[in-house]
């Protein structure tokens, strides 16, 4: 017991900070806003102090994350921290064993000797199979966020450690494209939908009782503007009120969230750089700026695809004709490739280059 205590211990993540996004996260499943079909299913389950396996999918920022660490400590009390390990696989498939090397939770499972995917396999196991910590649930949460991130053999070796491990571990994946996740794993889950809070009205509520709660005057154009960059992401409408509402008592209007976007939203205005120059055919400041985003920034390939393909979207609309709506959707086409040659790609760059090549070449430049 002192051997799985002092392990759960090392496993546990570190201090969060005090920003808007996290003062005003759900700490209980009735606080999750606009998923309500979810959380009743998850509260029978809290009832009978036991859960299925999980896969939850949906759009960023629709409350995934929220609800697993609402959900553990629901289950746990006081010692949710020491019951739920988070990975966020995306750090993982990105920085691979300097990720490893750096977090002190795989100090004792680290070795130069053994590939990044060993190491990560024989810490998920170890995990897996140790009890629960000062709890009277008999499991213990294993929470994977973006899991569509993870190759293919580690699903697969996934898939045997969550058979062997079902009476001290649950796993939970979140992910924005369940189809990135391999059936074997999806068919072992109970799969949960959740839907986009700007198409409800969730988000319009939730940012004006935090405007409210914090003093800050949002004017209708301001929430307007905020809801149409956030694209139903609830954590990106929280940052943009909150750095919108630094350093002023004036009213939050539409040119003071435009200010903020500029400053705040990088990789938007790069993707819509990168737009126009493939319009022009200038490869070499293609290259230059998905650099400057994937080496500099450290922006993953696929977060650097939807960036693209929204910026594309915006072009077409602002200045294509109706009857040429088939070039969109012919571009849209390559985007789709690209993002499957992405899945399993560890270079980016070499897809995405081709990608936009193919893209310039069909609008005839």
């Amino acid at each position: 017991m002192l051997k799985e205590k002092f392990l759960l211990k090392v496993f546990t993540g570190g201090k969060k900070v005090e920003m808007w996004t996290e003062k005003y996260r759900p700490k209980r499943l009735d606080e999750i806003a606009g998923q309500d079909q979810v959380v009743k299913r998850i509260k029978c389950f809290v009832k009978e102090k036991t859960i299925p396996n999980l896969l939850l999918w949906g759009q960023k920022g629709t409350g995934k994350t929220s609800l697993v660490y609402a959900l553990a400590k629901e289950l746990y009390g006081e010692f949710y921290d020491e019951n739920i390990m988070l990975i966020e696989t995306s750090d993982f498939i990105e920085r691979r064993k300097k990720w490893l090397r750096e977090d002190k939770r795989f100090k004792f499972f680290y070795d130069e000797q053994k590939s990044a995917i060993d190491i990560f396999k024989e810490m998920i196991r170890e995990y897996a199979a140790l009890s629960p910590i000062n709890a009277s649930s008999k499991f213990k949460l294993l929470f994977f966020s973006n899991a569509d991130f993870l190759p293919v053999n580690a699903q697969q070796a996934l898939r045997r450690v969550i058979e062997r491990s079902n009476k001290t571990c649950r796993f939970i994946f979140s992910t924005t494209r369940p189809a990135g996740v391999i059936p074997a794993i999806r068919s072992r889950c109970l799969n949960l939908h959740f839907t986009p809070l700007d198409k409800s009205g969730t988000l319009d509520t939730l940012i004006r009782s935090i405007a409210e709660e914090e003093g800050v005057k949002l004017t209708e154009g301001g929430l307007k503007t905020l809801r149409e960059y956030a694209r139903g992401d609830a954590g990106a409408a929280i940052n943009m009120l909150e750095a919108a509402a630094t350093a002023t008592t004036e009213p939050i209007n539409r040119n003071r969230i435009e200010v903020v976007v500029r400053d705040a939203f990088f990789q938007r205005k790069k993707a819509e750089e990168l737009i126009d120059l493939t319009f022009d055919r200038r490869y070499k400041d293609v290259r230059a700026g998905l650099e400057i985003l994937i080496k500099d920034e450290r922006i993953g390939g696929r977060e650097i695809m939807l960036e693209i393909h929204e910026a594309l979207r915006r072009k077409m609309k602002a200045e294509m004709a109706t009857e040429e709506s088939k070039i969109f959707a012919r571009l849209v086409l390559y985007e789709g490739e690209a993002d499957f040659k992405l899945c399993n790609s560890l270079n980016p760059m070499i897809h995405l280059e081709e990608m936009i090549i193919e893209m310039s070449k069909d609008m005839g430049l």
